[in-house]
């Protein structure tokens, strides 16, 4: 397999999708409560339409939109046919981060959020793979 240059702007995108998640879900409660309270009140009112047709409530619903960027931007790292990698590693950084929280005040680690997450990675990746086997057939032709 030759080897592929990763483009700097897809590992910056990948890192700051990876802060986000990690300032997020390890930082202590009451520094991420006041932001969690802001979104939820926007995903309420902004996307309650869309809400009502999504499984879950808005914790379900925040750690899957948590984690598309991350696994979207793991897998335009990866060469294509790696995509099913993207979903792994999005899995493994969501139980990391809960079985982390464990010593963390504030946080309470659940077993479903790592479920929720790897939903959201799931997502991003699908939307990218999406993307590029759209983008292989317009070349295609």
């Amino acid at each position: 397999m030759p080897h592929t240059r990763i483009s700097p702007a897809r590992l910056v995108a990948a890192l700051a999708a990876g802060a986000v998640v990690v300032l997020l879900t390890l930082a202590p409660w009451a520094f991420v409560h006041p932001l969690r309270g802001r979104v939820v009140w926007l995903l309420q009112d902004l996307a309650d339409p869309v809400m009502t047709w999504l499984p879950g409530g808005p914790d379900q619903v925040l750690n899957t939109l948590l984690f598309i960027p991350l696994g979207a931007t793991i897998a335009l790292l990866l060469p294509r046919r790696a995509w099913l990698l993207a979903i792994v590693a999005g899995f493994a950084l969501s139980a990391v981060v809960e079985i982390a929280q464990e010593s963390i005040p504030g946080r309470v680690p659940d077993a479903g959020d790592v479920l929720w997450n790897t939903c959201g990675g799931a997502i991003g990746v699908i939307v990218v793979s999406l993307i590029r086997l759209l983008g292989a057939t317009q070349r295609g032709r």
